[in-house]
């Protein structure tokens, strides 16, 4: 095996890097059956790329010939702020890279750039983690976005997902930086880890085009990934729970990465990926540990956590949801507190996370609720449903006011509120998205956070909550119309489904007009007594901005 990594192939990596899509910073949590109150596998991903699209697409199932090929379409993560749709984007289109395609794929819904779910509740979330920049590749023809829409295409269960997505990356070869994707189906959840070759392979090479490992989350634990490497040893006899490419030891060894004299067992986190981020990831997982099992979590170390735990007691969707639109509240890194969170107790910070003062380089703490948040989703797969039923949540804009709607893959249509022209992009606005709708009132929150918020919440409580609440004795019904009328019952689903997008979307509007009435020019209205009265600010705000010297305030004379 030829060495890959030299000094040689420097300028061959440069280019590479130029040509990679751009990054996205999000996190992803695992929840098998076993650890749910509904039986439901989950899998989560809050796509945080701050420019990617977030409008939805339904693909049907398709029949093929034998012998045809399937182009490789173009996906990036982020799009300078278009949408799929719009052709100038090139998203979607072919690139001329063919492979065989199957005789049949699956119908599934994806965003503008990743598979979500498909007809056979296989579903999937995504988290960056990087790795050694001298792995990407800039001859290989799949990146993360592909592989998850030709799982969506092609498998019916998480394991055989993996082994579709490792073995055409191995053969076709895999050209970003360190991905991670969270797989689940109605049995399990997975985690899949994949990176590059280095920069000197090329299409027909007898050596492997990716090196991947995945690892099943064992029953009653939870896991997650927040753009680090998560898997460590290679579990290469654990048949049921463990999965890897051939190689990855050999590899490293050849580039230097590991030692077999050393002593040190192998760690495919530390050794082959390199991707160890303790306060920007580690602590999101320790946080998402802490809070579903509160005697081991705070125990951690956030600089060499477990790859899951087990969960105290058995979490609920909702109780998912609100992992994702956590900001470390109640903890010492609690973004609701300080003089940055404003007099208003605002936990979000807008970017850069990284910033200079007085050339010295500081960052805002990374938590799990990020406002550069395209959407969020929470799936839903089960073995108690038929697979017509399997579902998935989704929250356009930031997790922490979003109003997560349950969707289904077996939808005939989605609404135009989150699909095609009509869900807007960073670069269109209008009334009719349901992401504008969302976001709008989130941003507006803003400005009086700890008041604004509580009534946001309300709403979402309402809508999400009934959501929830009524999920049971919908799908009850449609399970029974689905064995009389197979048609009937998928339009039930659909009307159901858009028709709950579109009331969120309409009271979103209204919501908005709302709080501007209610906190005009910094009031706040009373509805009971039909007055407005003045708020000031809190005393503890108060005393840091007297300390601060603030040339605002009038100091008393001495």
């Amino acid at each position: 095996m030829r060495r890959r990594n030299t000094i040689a192939s420097i300028v061959i990596i440069l280019t590479v890097l130029a040509l990679s899509s751009v990054s996205s910073a999000c996190t992803s949590i695992l929840l098998p059956a076993s650890s749910s109150v509904t039986g439901s596998t989950s899998v989560t991903h809050t796509c945080d790329a701050g420019g990617a699209p977030w409008e939805l697409y339904k693909v049907e199932a398709k029949t093929f010939e034998k012998g045809a090929l399937y182009d490789i379409p173009v996906l990036v993560q982020a799009l300078t702020c278009v949408q799929m749709s719009d052709p100038k984007s090139g998203q979607g289109q072919g690139s001329g890279h063919l492979i065989p395609q199957v005789e049949k794929t699956n119908a599934y819904i994806m965003s503008g750039s990743f598979g979500i779910m498909n007809d056979k509740q296989v579903a999937i979330g995504e988290s960056t983690f990087s790795g050694r920049r001298e792995l990407q590749n800039k001859n290989a023809w799949l990146n993360i976005q592909n592989l998850s829409l030709l799982a969506m295409q092609r498998a019916s269960s998480a394991r055989e997902a993996i082994m579709i997505m490792g073995t055409l990356a191995q053969k076709y070869g895999y050209t970003e930086g360190g991905e991670m994707l969270a797989v689940g189906d109605a049995n399990e959840a997975w985690t899949f880890e994949i990176v590059g070759p280095g920069a000197l392979w090329e299409q027909g090479d007898a050596e492997p085009g990716a090196y991947w490992v995945a690892k099943r989350v064992p029953d009653g634990q939870i896991s997650a990934t927040c753009n680090a490497s998560t898997i460590g040893a290679l579990e290469t006899d654990n048949t049921s729970g463990f999965m890897c490419s051939p190689g990855i030891v050999e590899f490293a060894v050849e580039n230097g990465w590991y030692d077999p004299a050393s002593g040190i067992p192998f760690s495919w986190r530390v050794h082959f990926t390199n991707s160890q981020r303790a306060e920007y990831s580690g602590r999101r997982i320790k946080r998402i540990f802490s809070l579903v099992n509160p005697a081991i979590g705070p125990t951690l170390d956030e600089t060499n956590l477990p790859f899951s735990v087990p969960v105290a007691s058995k979490l609920g969707i909702r109780d998912v949801m609100n992992l994702n639109r956590d900001h470390y509240e109640g903890t010492e890194f609690d973004m609701t507190i300080g003089l940055s969170a404003g007099p208003w107790n605002d936990p979000r910070r807008y970017r850069g996370m990284s910033f200079k003062v007085d050339g010295v380089t500081y960052s805002w703490q990374r938590g799990i609720s990020q406002v550069q948040t395209e959407y969020s989703i929470v799936t839903q797969s089960r073995k108690s449903v038929p697979d017509e039923l399997g579902c998935f949540w989704y929250g356009p804009a930031n997790p922490d006011l979003t109003c997560y709607v349950p969707l289904y893959p077996s939808m005939t249509k989605l609404s135009s509120s989150i699909s095609g022209p009509g869900a807007g992009a960073h670069s269109i606005f209008t009334r009719e998205s349901f992401r504008w709708a969302i976001s709008s009132v989130g941003t507006y929150a803003d400005l009086k956070w700890s008041y604004m918020s509580k009534d946001v919440m309300a709403v979402i409580d309402k809508f999400e909550g009934g959501a929830l609440e009524n999920q049971a004795s919908f799908e009850k019904d449609v399970t029974a119309l689905l064995a009389k009328d197979k048609a009937a019952a998928i339009k039930a689903i659909t009307e159901y489904a858009n028709s709950n997008v579109e009331k969120v979307t309409t009271t979103w509007w209204q919501l908005l007009d709302n709080l501007m009435w209610k906190y005009d020019a910094g009031f706040v209205f009373d509805t009971k007594t039909g007055r407005k009265t003045g708020v000031a600010y809190p005393e503890a705000w108060l005393r840091k901005v007297v300390e601060s010297k603030d040339p605002a305030v009038l100091y008393p004379q001495k």
